[in-house]
């Protein structure tokens, strides 16, 4: 259950905080050591590997994990997401403990985007850096993995312009509606005002166990594991 202390509630879980700004730090591994390339190849598969054990982790938690973290609290449809836009840019408002409607359709885009970029480095090969191939690579025939790999070059871009509008968004919450949401996503908590009316109770929410992130973390990795040792 939801917690009030000084004016603030917890929304946001440790698994949630950590998710998130571990796969930042790992993405920018991941686009720096691709640039880079040579030696530093050995670092963009091994973020690239963690990138898609916390992608599919976070999946698992979506569904069964605290309140706002399961997609079934901010997945819900473009009526939802107009009616938030008309709250954001009304004088009151918006009103949300986790992610909004327009934000949790971001949040899906993101995880798939990311998840694509992470799934077809495992089948690609870039002869500019020393012949450097993803473990499944040989699976797979020459030229679907020309293909493969010319879309995990182009991707990165998609993905830059995800997390620009992404910062973006963040940026205009901050600034235009006082919503610190970077804030929130270290502390886990944000000021009740933001979440409910005045007036209005706090909501009650579920917060999963950290045991069974650690547990679904773990299955994740393994999952990873099994999938880079099928390549070898």
């Amino acid at each position: 259950m939801a917690t009030n202390s000084g004016g603030k509630i917890k929304v946001w879980d440790v698994p949630v905080r950590l998710f998130h700004w571990t796969l930042v730090i790992l993405m920018a591994v991941s686009y720096f050591t691709g640039r880079a390339g040579g030696e530093a190849m050995k670092f963009h598969f091994w973020s690239g590997y963690a990138i898609l054990a916390l992608i599919l982790f976070r999946i698992a938690w979506g569904i069964v994990g605290s309140t706002t973290a399961r997609f079934s609290s901010f997945v819900k449809g473009p009526a939802a997401a107009f009616r938030h836009l008309r709250e954001l840019l009304g004088k009151h408002g918006p009103y949300d403990a986790g992610h909004n409607a327009m934000g949790g359709a971001m949040v899906v885009v993101l995880l798939l985007a990311v998840l694509a970029q992470a799934s077809t480095g495992l089948f690609s090969a870039d002869t500019d850096t020393g012949m450097v191939s993803g473990p499944l690579a040989s699976r797979i025939a020459d030229a679907m993995v020309d293909k493969v790999t010319a879309f995990h070059h182009y991707w990165v871009n998609v993905l830059l312009v995800l997390v620009a509008l992404h910062v973006v968004a963040v940026l205009v919450y901050l600034v235009w509606k006082r919503h610190n949401l970077v804030g929130a996503m270290i502390t886990g908590r944000k000021p009740v005002d933001q979440v409910v009316p005045p007036g209005t109770p706090a909501p009650r929410l579920f917060f999963a166990s950290s045991r069974l992130a650690i547990s679904l973390l773990m299955a994740a990795a393994a999952l990873v594991y099994f999938i880079v040792r099928a390549g070898g």
